[in-house]
């Protein structure tokens, strides 16, 4: 019984070498046809050479010398140990003598090498080292997987693709994606990359940009002993993706748009906020093509579907011109420009808008969207400044609110002139209660979204509450703008402006 289980041991042992060798087969390196299979196999079958040589010396002898031959079709192997043929053995496990091998081969004489085997490793090696040789094996295996997968995914970088959520975490969301060549990888849309109204647990299936691959990074120590991180060769990595970044709105359009991937129609610049506004720059290579009327598509079917990836971002598309007055004024839409009232420095990169006094607030936009948008499209910084057309109308003391832009910021700016405060007077006049009312704006039920979830308001609406330290915090704001604009004019100025009866210092919160 004892030498029927040693020899189905030492055949179990060969088997589980045998085994691993003969998972290349089945490994998922060979589906791809580009993939030359019997390059990888020499490489399995070299590091199976050399693992099998360094457990020989550990377990046999440190200075034995084998003859591997390995067969990568059959999965299968031999291994020869070579013995030094002398007068005198000294070393038997490496040695024989010149008697012994005259009675097998007479042909060989002292100084040559004699093969013998094919050996059973069982006989050599002790169970932990067949084992590392099948865990060699293994590894490898997974190594070059790990790599066809990584130069797989490379390619994709730059790229948008279809992901499925698989697990929604507190900072990140994480998707599946499976390759052309059926490779399952991990795709992380990080929450600073994601949209505000992006909700996976509603959209199990997203279209995401494939921004970059972090592989794992191990610490190094240099010859000068400094340490620096390095990123590990046969590491694990990670498939960052994106919903924010420009090139994600220009490879929508690219699909959508065929001219644009034909060459005809070329994207010259995109401007964003992502989930709420962007503008897009075209130009046609072909004066048989309308850019802008290709890109919105009939009946604009094409950027609708875009739009509605976007989560209905509101996107601008504008014709691109040399000219900078010409694109400055296009680039500010929805407000109606003149170009002939855009007065732009190629030089310095600054530009001076002038605009009729409806205008401004579109050309700034909400919270300053629009005017951002243009200033990153066009590459100018932008001051706009009011038009009055009759100027024997206008007050030639009064300020257009529009001049304190860096003092209070576009989107306070957007909501004075919303509210009809387009001068430095017209606010002194509201006082600090109007102004207020002015930042805050309408109350009203807005949807609120969380992360993840959305919450609805319901179907009879009820006004938003504003808690009083939001109270405080706007008669703040407010007391401060009034003091801001205030300061600006002279106490003659304040007196023609209220009556002497009233105070025209009205007392505000400090």
């Amino acid at each position: 019984m004892a030498r029927k289980q040693v020899k189905a041991e030492g055949q179990d042992r060969r088997a589980q070498i045998a085994s691993a060798f003969g998972e290349i087969e089945q490994s998922k390196i060979f589906l791809d046809k580009k993939t030359e299979s019997a390059a990888v196999k020499m490489d399995i079958a070299d590091l199976l050479k050399d693992v099998i040589q360094k457990q020989l010396r550990k377990d046999y002898d440190p200075e034995v010398e084998a003859n591997i031959f390995i067969n990568p079709e059959r999965g299968d192997f031999e291994v020869y140990i070579l013995r030094k043929i002398v007068a005198e053995v000294d070393i038997p496990a490496i040695e024989i003598s010149l008697d012994e091998v005259r009675k097998i081969d007479d042909s060989l004489g002292i100084g040559d090498f004699y093969e013998e085997g094919p050996i059973r490793l069982e006989d050599y090696l002790s169970r932990k080292s067949i084992q590392i040789i099948k865990q060699s094996v293994q590894k490898k295996v997974r190594d070059l997987e790990r790599l066809v997968v990584y130069e797989e995914c490379l390619e994709k970088v730059g790229e948008v693709v279809a992901g499925e959520v698989y697990q929604v975490r507190s900072n990140e969301v994480i998707f599946t994606y499976n390759t052309s060549k059926d490779h399952r990888v991990e795709l992380v849309l990080p929450k600073s990359e994601m949209m505000r109204k992006d909700n996976p647990r509603r959209t199990p299936r997203m279209k995401l940009y494939v921004k970059r691959i972090e592989r794992e990074r191990v610490k190094v120590r240099l010859d000068d002993g400094e340490v620096v991180e390095r990123e590990k060769a046969d590491g694990g990595m990670k498939v960052i993706v994106s919903r924010v970044d420009d090139r994600f709105l220009y490879k929508l359009f690219e699909h959508e748009v065929p001219e644009i991937l034909d060459g005809l129609i070329v994207i010259k610049g995109i401007a964003r906020v992502p989930g709420e506004r962007a503008k897009v720059s075209v130009e046609s290579t072909s004066a048989r093509i309308d850019p802008v009327g290709a890109s919105v598509g009939y009946r604009g079917k094409r950027i609708q579907s875009i739009v509605k990836e976007l989560n209905n971002e509101n996107i601008d598309v504008i014709y691109y011109t040399d000219e900078p007055q010409i694109y400055i004024a296009r680039a500010l839409q929805p407000a109606k420009i003149d170009p002939l009232t855009v007065h732009a420095d190629i030089k310095t990169r600054k530009a001076r808008v002038m605009l009729k006094p409806d205008q401004i607030k579109y050309a700034i936009g909400k919270n300053g969207n629009n005017i951002h948008l243009a200033e990153k499209l066009t590459g100018y910084e932008i001051d706009v400044y009011r038009d009055v057309i009759d100027k024997s109308m206008e007050d030639p003391t009064d300020i257009d609110i529009i001049e304190f832009r860096e003092e209070f910021g576009d989107d306070m700016i957007y909501q004075l002139l919303d509210a009809g405060l387009d001068t430095a007077k017209k606010v002194l006049k509201a006082g600090p209660e109007e102004i207020e009312q002015a930042l805050v704006g309408p109350v009203k039920p807005e949807e609120v979204l969380v992360f993840g979830k959305t919450r609805k308001s319901p179907v009879r609406p009820r006004e938003r509450k504003v808690t009083d330290d939001e109270k405080r915090y706007w008669r703040k704001i407010a007391d401060n703008i009034y003091r801001t604009v205030k300061d600006q004019f002279t106490d003659a100025d304040l007196r023609d402006l209220f009556d002497e009866k009233e105070s025209f210092f009205p007392d505000t919160e400090e």
